[in-house]
C-alpha cells in the first residue's frame, strides 16, 4: 500500500511538470516526458550531482530538494549505486526550479527525469536521499514523500542500514529552531534536546546531531543519558553539562525555512528524525 501511495505521488509530480497533461497519469504509466532541456548523463558524482552533455558542452547538475549522504559516509555508496540505477538507459530532461538557476559552486540546479519519472522524487522515496528544503515547488511534496520513505524503514532509515541498532529508547524530543529575536544573536535559545526512554544507559560519545544540509555536524563528547534523563544541545557557546551541550557554532544551525533533524549513532544509523517545515 505505501509503495503504491509513494508511485502516486511520484506520477503527480511527472505530470504535474507536463504543460501539456495536467492531470494526474495512472500509476501504470509513467507520463509524458516534462518540457526541459534534453541531456546524455556522463557521469554520477554521488547520490545528488551529476555531470551531463548538453549540445556538445558538458556540465555539472545538481538535483534540487535532495541531500545523499557523501561518498565516505553512512549510505553514501548505495546512494550513488541507486542513482546510476535510476538514469540507466535513457536520454534525461533536465527541469529548471524555482529557487535559482545554479548553486554557488556554478551548478545547474534541476530536476532530473527520465521517462516521465521524477528522478530527485525517487531517491526520497526508496530512502537513498534526505529532503533538502528549499523554495521550490515540489518542497511539500518532497518532504511527504521523504517522510513515507522514513517511516517506513527503507533505504536509509532503516535500523540496522549502517551496522548494529543500538539499544532502543533514544528520541529527540523537542526543537526550538525559531527562537524570538535575531537568529544569530541568541544563539544558545535555538537547541534540540534529546531523551533516553529507554531501559539502559546509552553513551552518546561519538553520536552525530546534523541537519538535513552536509554543512551542519556535531559529534557528541562524553556524553552518556541514563533511563529518563535528556540532554539539551544548544547552538551557541557556553560551559558544557551532564544535561547540555555546546554547539558553539557562529551562525544559527536550524532553518527556520524547514529542516531534519537527525540523530545518528556510531555507525551512521539514523536513531531518529525531526522535520518541520517553515512556519
Amino acid at each position: 500500500m505505501l509503495r503504491a501511495v509513494l508511485l502516486s505521488l511520484l506520477v503527480a509530480i511527472g505530470a504535474s511538470a507536463c504543460s501539456s497533461s495536467p492531470d494526474p497519469q495512472t500509476v501504470e504509466e509513467p507520463g509524458p516526458e516534462p518540457e526541459g532541456t534534453k541531456a546524455t548523463l556522463a557521469y554520477v558524482f554521488d547520490g545528488d550531482s551529476i555531470e551531463v552533455e548538453i549540445g556538445g558542452r558538458t556540465e555539472e547538475v545538481r538535483l534540487i530538494g535532495i541531500n545523499a549522504p557523501e561518498g565516505d559516509e553512512c549510505f553514501g555508496e548505495r546512494a550513488r549505486d541507486a542513482l546510476v540505477t535510476s538514469l540507466d538507459g535513457g536520454d534525461l530532461m533536465l527541469v529548471e526550479g524555482s529557487d535559482g538557476d545554479m548553486d554557488r559552486f556554478g551548478r545547474l540546479l534541476r530536476y532530473v527525469y527520465i521517462g516521465g519519472e521524477n528522478v530527485n522524487g525517487r531517491m526520497l522515496a526508496d530512502g537513498n536521499a534526505v529532503t533538502l528544503q528549499g523554495d521550490h515547488r515540489y518542497n511539500e511534496a518532497f518532504v511527504e514523500i521523504a517522510n513515507l520513505a522514513a517511516d517506513a524503514g527503507y533505504g536509509m532509515w532503516a535500523a540496522d542500514a549502517c551496522g548494529p541498532w543500538p539499544a532502543p529508547g533514544m528520541s529527540i524530543l523537542d526543537v526550538q529552531y525559531n527562537p524570538p529575536g535575531p537568529d544569530d544573536e541568541q544563539l544558545n535559545d535555538e537547541y534540540v534536546t534529546i531523551t533516553n526512554e529507554g531501559e539502559g544507559i546509552v553513551d552518546l560519545t561519538a553520536w552525530t546531531l546534523r541537519d538535513e544540509s552536509s554543512q551542519n555536524r556535531l559529534e557528541f563528547g562524553a556524553v552518556s543519558l541514563a533511563p529518563g534523563d535528556r540532554v539539551t544541545v544548544r547552538t551557541g557557546c557556553g560551559t558544557n553539562r551532564p544535561d547540555t551541550v555546546h554547539w558553539c557554532a557562529d551562525r544559527s544551525v536550524w532553518s527556520n525555512a524547514g529542516d531534519t533533524v537527525m540523530l545518528q549513532d556510531t555507525h551512521g544509523n539514523v536513531v531518529d528524525r525531526w522535520t518541520y517545515q517553515g512556519e
